[in-house]
């Protein structure tokens, strides 16, 4: 077998499968197109899974075979192990169109391929893939079977393993529209097993992968740290001449104060997007997802955050410095001028019932005008409310197969607390408390200080998220 510098897999299978499904899942690769017209693989296509630019691994999506029954009755004849078949069969039957698709798939095989066998396995055995597994037997390649499980019917699985065990090296079920990262590193797993002497190119795939994971956390964190920066301490103003003008400029001020914000937010996911490779997908949520709800709607506030007692605990250990302008916005969101009470101080503070999101301020210029302001943003709440949101938005994309053609993702949307700042210890949503109150007050060695053990937070918060 001819040796080769990085594992290549020849695809084989029936059309309509799931092998295009099964590489574009494998390689992170969306952009494979995936048919359920019969037949429109017709020519092999090369897909590598690629980590930092380098090709760790290949896939060869092949047509399947055209003649397998024809193709068998050849190999049973000339399968003497004097010469090799795969080259002679390809030279003799080249030129025969009825043979098209059984030269291309072998060519991959000729230069030294494994194989992954993919069958639908909700679907009964025909006898032409009895006649492809024992061609493949009898070629004699380093193969492997994948039954991908289309629907929730799994009567027949049990029959696929049977007919599989007689011919292949190793059974994996493999579901590529549900599979997450883990099962892709359990089927690279399985993968050495099937051939010994790729087993130390595989480690180095699987590791690389598993490196190539925890930058793509990391990358997150850091997306998630510049989000809350950006949004904590935003702000919007605007110069007028005429004091008439004030109540007009204050409405549009406040509009675009909440617009601006949810663009940071949105600018945040599809940063996420793009990180872990779903170039296709527009993300479209059905209602019943708390995602689908606008970042400042009333339901979001109910479903995420913290409870009022959970706040008032973070905010206790900030001191009573934090009590004026402290708003919880249980009830919904809106603007206005923030009134505080000299009783609104310390923990106590994180029971005040406003609504205010910012403090929106007019003042005069000295030398002529007006200066009209809202932000930056004043209420505790809001950085967990966005963090949250960022943590369920990155479960549904991190863990989402490349496979999948539609977009909508369902997530429960409950009236109790539901988020992961909810989740956390005291200690960890009073580490947040500090963290946010270090960039609302702009204390960059305060919060280098503690970027650390916060980036630890949210990293064990996304790791948690994927399993």
């Amino acid at each position: 077998m001819t040796d080769i510098a990085t594992p290549t897999f020849a695809i084989v299978g029936h059309p309509n499968e799931g092998k295009s499904s099964v590489v574009s899942t494998l390689t992170e690769n969306d952009r494979i197109r995936i048919s359920s017209t019969p037949g429109e693989t017709i020519r092999n296509e090369r897909i590598s899974l690629t980590v930092d630019g380098k090709a760790v691994v290949q896939f060869v999506d092949t047509p399947g075979f055209q003649n397998p029954s024809q193709t068998l009755r050849w190999f049973q004849q000339n399968s003497t192990g004097e010469t090799n078949a795969i080259q002679e069969f390809i030279r003799q039957f080249a030129s025969n169109p009825e043979f098209d698709h059984d030269c291309e798939l072998l060519k991959p095989l000729l230069e030294g391929a494994g194989v992954l066998f993919v069958a639908d396995g909700t679907r009964p055995i025909a006898q032409s893939d009895l006649a492809e597994m024992e061609i493949l037997r009898l070629i004699g390649c380093p193969r492997m079977a994948v039954i991908n499980v289309k629907s929730e019917n799994q009567d027949r699985v049990a029959e696929w393993k049977t007919a599989f065990r007689k011919s292949f090296n190793a059974i994996r079920i493999f579901d590529a529209c549900k599979a997450d990262f883990q099962n892709r590193i359990e089927l690279l797993e399985a993968l050495k097993s099937i051939e010994q002497d790729w087993t130390p190119q595989l480690q180095q795939s699987i590791d690389a992968l598993l490196k190539d994971r925890d930058r793509k956390r990391s990358r997150t964190v850091e997306i998630l740290f510049e989000a809350l920066e950006k949004s904590i301490v935003f702000s919007k103003s605007r110069l007028l001449s005429n004091e008439s003008d004030i109540d007009r400029v204050k409405a549009d001020l406040e509009r675009d104060f909440s617009k601006d914000l949810k663009s940071i937010e949105q600018h945040s996911w599809e940063s996420m997007l793009r990180l872990f490779g779903h170039t296709r997908l527009t993300v479209s949520l059905p209602d019943q997802s708390i995602l689908s709800e606008d970042l400042f709607s009333e339901q979001t506030w109910q479903a995420l955050g913290l409870t009022r007692k959970q706040l008032a605990i973070a905010a206790a250990g900030l001191g009573a410095g934090i009590g004026a302008g402290l708003d919880l916005a249980f009830g919904g969101i809106a603007f206005g001028v923030f009134t505080a009470t000299a009783a609104a101080a310390g923990a106590g503070a994180a029971f005040f019932k406003g609504r205010e999101l910012a403090r929106l301020k007019v003042k005069r210029i000295p030398l002529g005008g007006y200066k009209v302001s809202v932000g930056p943003n004043q209420n505790e709440q809001f950085p967990y409310v966005l963090l949250d949101r960022a943590f369920l938005y990155y479960q549904h994309i991190s863990t989402r197969a490349h496979a999948r053609q539609e977009t909508h993702q369902s997530l429960a949307d409950e009236s109790d607390k539901s988020g992961v700042c909810s989740q956390w210890r005291n200690e960890q949503r009073s580490l947040c408390a500090k963290v946010f109150r270090a960039i609302k007050d702009r204390k960059r060695e305060s919060l280098e200080s503690l970027r650390g053990p916060f980036s630890e937070l949210l990293k064990e918060s996304l790791i948690e998220l994927e399993l």
